[in-house]
């Protein structure tokens, strides 16, 4: 019999392959470490908390009132456009007695170093027996904005990490032919939906990719398996609890609309202050020469198959945020994609000393805009802008500063516009009170103010209407976060740009308005949906027109819309949703012109009654939960 043995000249192969790959691993695996503290202490140093973090907040408060995922109890509406984020907040929250905030802070912060060093070591496994220098990865962390989204109490630090741990996922994928990757990186794909409802691009093209190099129908049913019953099961959820399709926010925003001029104006806002394109052009140039150097084969299970991929989907999301005219925080909305395309980039390989010319002119222009920041925004007034940035327009709303920013839910009640606004609170408790409303005391200099506005009388309304005054005290603010985190549970927070209110997010966009603030209700309708007396109402709200947009609440349109949401949730209810959701959920548009409802026959059912009954809440901090 004939020994199988390696031949000596095997055996010195395989010798030299491990004494060059092992060196490179432990260089990687300090870079990772290195990049990873670096992201945490650059985080931290931009550590805040933005109006729109706060907004998850109230939604895991109601959570762990026992009212479910919703923003008011009482009321069924997706006000957060990341499923998981809201109940990764909660999870903890169960296990932790710190402040929501802080549990929002410490795990967007780890998320954000656990997604740097992810990506540091995916990408230094493509080049294993070459040492390694950050290119992408100083590209990415020097960026003000991606330092501020690290934290600010929103998704962005989740949503680089799912994208970081499906890069990881392709490599390894790319790498070996055992199936376990392959279901693991199926379920990661699938989960994309519930981190980001765009995200679901890249879940999607990574589905397809894992199908098409599938060899079995057996093989492809596993991956199919893997992948959809999680957003499927979330998916049939939505529709039947919440009578949509998409999150509320998809819908408060118009995301179908097209705005390209809008939109290249705000890729420009991220790009021309940091010289960007020029950074990026020697990050294709370092990406094109690692390629020469190491030439791979074209497959659908290969390497480079992946690094398209990856480019693929990050051009597309670009093009989508054009498409609907990008956001109204600077750079935000650039972040994710700009992620994802300088993956296969994030660090390069060194081999001759020129080849450290590319990250060494990263590095200079890294520190450049690192040291200069954006200072901008902070010589203009950033009210007065449609694209902001949000982390300085919020440290001078508040009155805070960069050494000592808002983290938590009372550092906002320092803006001038939450001027008395607890002590209105505490009014409204103390009164009967329909709902409180902003107002402009004196307009040189502006000086905010809160009001209450007295509770209806039944005998003063016309009968139908009787059953409003079932509705809790009402706030209608555009900066609901900072509103709901500091009010109680039975005070019901609005706003009249639709993220919490259906009424106002199936209105009409207001041209040339900011992009994700181009709706508004107008204040004799945010009156009429609320137990507000039609008979003392401020001057100022046009009360003579409340009466006429009361009654439009009664029409056909508005009670099919008010009974998705705040009927009991019965069997046959969460059916008809998923019919309403399919049909006129996605179709649905209200009129803010009363002459449209002018003559429509009034339905007196019972929509409009509040579906829960509040305890004692005679103290405003009273948190009550479901009846029983």
């Amino acid at each position: 019999m004939v020994s199988r043995t390696s031949s000596p000249r095997h055996i010195v192969s395989e010798s030299s392959t491990i004494r060059r790959v092992f060196p490179a691993q432990v260089e990687a695996l300090v870079l990772v470490v290195a990049l990873g503290v670096c992201t945490g202490i650059w985080g931290w140093m931009r550590r805040w908390m933005s109006d729109d973090g706060l907004i998850v907040l109230r939604t895991v408060r109601n959570l762990l009132a026992g009212h479910g995922p919703v923003f008011n109890a009482g009321e069924r509406v997706e006000a957060n456009t990341s499923t998981l984020w809201q109940y990764l907040i909660y999870g903890v929250s169960l296990l932790s007695d710190a402040r929501l905030e802080i549990i929002a802070l410490w795990l967007a912060l780890g998320l954000s170093v656990a997604a740097v060093a992810v990506s540091t070591w995916a990408t230094a496994r493509l080049n294993w027996g070459s040492y390694v220098l950050p290119v992408g990865a100083l590209v990415y962390i020097a960026l003000p904005p991606a330092r501020d989204f690290f934290t600010s109490g929103l998704e962005w630090g989740l949503s680089i990490f799912w994208i970081a741990v499906a890069w990881l996922l392709l490599v390894r994928w790319s790498g070996v032919t055992t199936n376990t990757v392959t279901y693991v990186l199926a379920f990661w794909a699938g989960l994309s939906w519930l981190v980001r409802p765009e995200l679901a691009l890249y879940g999607g093209f990574i589905g397809i990719l894992l199908l098409a190099a599938c060899r079995s129908w057996k093989r492809a049913g596993l991956i199919l398996l893997a992948a959809l019953p999680v957003p499927a099961g979330y998916e049939i959820f939505r529709m039947g609890y919440y009578g949509l399709l998409v999150p509320h926010t998809a819908v408060a925003k118009s995301a179908s609309d097209a705005m390209w001029g809008q939109g290249w104006k705000y890729v420009s806002d991220l790009t021309s202050p940091y010289n960007l394109w020029l950074v990026l052009a020697f990050v294709v140039a370092g990406g094109l020469l690692a390629v020469w150097r190491r030439p791979g084969h074209f497959a659908l299970r290969s390497r480079t198959m992946v690094i398209v991929l990856m480019l693929a989907c990050g051009i597309i999301h670009v093009v989508y945020v054009m498409r609907v005219g990008g956001d109204f925080m600077h750079g935000r909305m650039l972040l994710l994609p700009l992620f994802a395309m300088l993956q296969p980039v994030w660090v390069l390989p060194v081999r001759h000393v020129i080849e450290a010319i590319i990250p060494i002119a990263v590095a200079v222009w890294a520190t450049i805009v690192s040291i200069n920041g954006y200072h901008w925004y902070y010589n203009n007034d950033p009210t007065t802008l449609d694209i902001v940035d949000e982390r300085a327009f919020w440290l001078r709303i508040t009155h805070h500063s960069a050494e000592d920013p808002m983290l938590v839910a009372t550092d906002f009640l320092k803006a001038d516009r939450m001027s008395g606004y607890q002590e209105a609170l505490d009014e409204a408790f103390r009164q009967p009170t329909g709902m409180l409303m902003p107002i402009l005391k004196n307009p040189d200099p502006e000086e905010f103010g809160w009001i209450t506005v007295p509770r209806m009388v039944r005998e003063s309304a016309p009968a139908y209407t009787h059953q409003m005054d079932t509705i809790p005290i009402t706030v209608y603010y555009t900066n609901m976060g900072m509103t709901s985190m500091n009010a109680p549970l039975n005070v019901r927070v609005l706003d009249p740009i639709g993220l919490s209110t259906p009424i106002a997010a199936r209105g009409p966009r207001i041209e040339g308005e900011r992009i994700g603030h181009d709706k508004y209700l107008p204040e004799y309708w945010q009156l009429a949906d609320s137990a507000s007396d039609v008979h003392r109402l401020p001057f100022f709200a046009s009360p003579e027109k409340v009466p006429a947009a009361r009654d439009a609440l009664f029409t056909p349109d508005f009670v099919d819309l008010y009974a998705t949401y705040r009927a009991p949730l019965t069997p046959q209810r969460f059916i008809a949703n998923m019919k309403w959701a399919l049909k006129n959920g996605r179709t649905l548009e209200i009129s803010h012109d009363l002459d449209d409802y002018a003559g429509q026959p009034v339905q007196t059912g019972e929509t409009i009654v509040w579906p829960i009954r509040w305890g004692d809440d005679s103290h405003p901090q009273t948190f009550l939960t479901w009846p029983m």
